[in-house]
């Protein structure tokens, strides 16, 4: 799987999710990043970060492929249930959304996280 390409495709095809994502990350996401996550699981694929690892470890071997892969559909269904309370101090959906239309124009995404 090329990555870029596949990360590229999923910002633009999914921008609303992209930011929601970050928004349930509480910023630990870029749009990049989100777009990359969203890309592993519409793969069926593992997706490896210090957010989804921690989150494995409670049962277990953080770097499991398996448990990544749950933790990765998890995550997207927590999204998807959650959308509607994006809102305030480190889940804002409106500043999400303009840090993915950053990026998707070229500005460019944050370096480290979406927040700082």
């Amino acid at each position: 799987m090329n990555r870029e390409i596949e990360m590229d495709k999923a910002i633009r095809r999914w921008p609303r999710l992209t930011a929601h994502l970050i928004c349930e990350s509480l910023g630990y996401f870029t749009p990049r990043g989100a777009a990359n996550a969203i890309a592993h699981y519409k793969n069926d694929q593992s997706f490896s970060c210090e957010w989804y690892s921690h989150m494995a470890s409670f049962s277990g071997d953080p770097f499991d492929q398996e448990a990544l892969k749950e933790i990765g559909a998890d995550v997207m269904r927590w999204t998807v249930q959650r959308r509607h309370n994006h809102t305030g101090y480190m889940a804002d959906y409106k500043h999400a959304k303009e840090l993915v239309r950053r990026s998707l124009s070229k500005e460019g995404d944050p370096t480290f996280a979406s927040w700082f």
